[in-house]
């Protein structure tokens, strides 16, 4: 028995192709990007934190949610450069 494979017209492939581009360019590659700033600042944070725990200037070693917030920032500011990057490569 012999198969048939029927291949559509292009227009449609490019158009998602061109959509899911868009999507990685636009939306997943910043979002990846700004979780690893997201994840430096809070390491940046918790080394800071446990070594002033070792010195002896703080007596608690306590993860507060001030620190998810400032960590926050590390994921927003991370998020919006790649996400600006990508309109500077369309004007070049």
């Amino acid at each position: 028995m012999k198969g048939l494979a029927v291949k559509r017209a292009g227009t449609n492939e490019k158009k998602q192709s061109v959509f899911f581009q868009s999507l990685k360019c636009f939306v997943l590659k910043p979002i990846e990007t700004g979780l690893i700033g997201f994840a430096t600042f809070f390491t940046i944070l918790i080394i800071t934190k446990y070594l002033s725990y070792l010195i002896g200037t703080v007596e608690e070693f306590i993860v507060d949610i001030e620190d998810l917030i400032l960590s926050a920032i590390g994921f927003i500011l991370m998020f919006l450069i790649k996400f600006l990057e990508n309109f500077k490569k369309e004007e070049a």
